[in-house]
């Protein structure tokens, strides 16, 4: 039984750290795309569509 407990802790543990480190790549992308200007793209992209 104890054993069983401490499989689902550890596996709870992993979840969130897995949740956060992805919540923190997220918001480190975010952050990198609000401060980048957006750029259009070339001329030459759009005419041959």
């Amino acid at each position: 039984m104890e054993k069983k407990r401490q499989k689902i802790w550890t596996a709870i543990g992993v979840g969130i750290a897995i949740a956060l480190l992805l919540y923190w790549l997220t918001l480190a992308i975010w952050i990198d795309d609000d401060t980048d200007p957006p750029m259009p793209p070339p001329v030459e992209e759009i005419s041959n569509c």
